[in-house]
């Protein structure tokens, strides 16, 4: 049966280095996350605009551009 956490839960989870536990237990992930090529460009292409958004308030600023 599912069911959503609420936030007094959220003191169950515990972190050991790279591994995930629920009251004591280890998560256990079924599968790994695996991105097409396409995905892996988009991500990229993203995180690289993500960057210049940030970065660009600074530049006006700074009167670079």
């Amino acid at each position: 049966m599912r069911r959503t956490i609420g936030q007094d839960e959220l003191d169950n989870f515990e972190v050991d280095g790279d591994r995930l536990y629920w009251k004591g237990s280890a998560v256990v992930m079924e599968r790994k996350l695996a991105l097409d090529w396409y995905q892996t460009t988009l991500a990229t292409g993203a995180a690289f605009g993500a960057l210049l958004a940030g970065i660009h308030p600074f530049g006006v600023t700074l009167g670079w551009w």
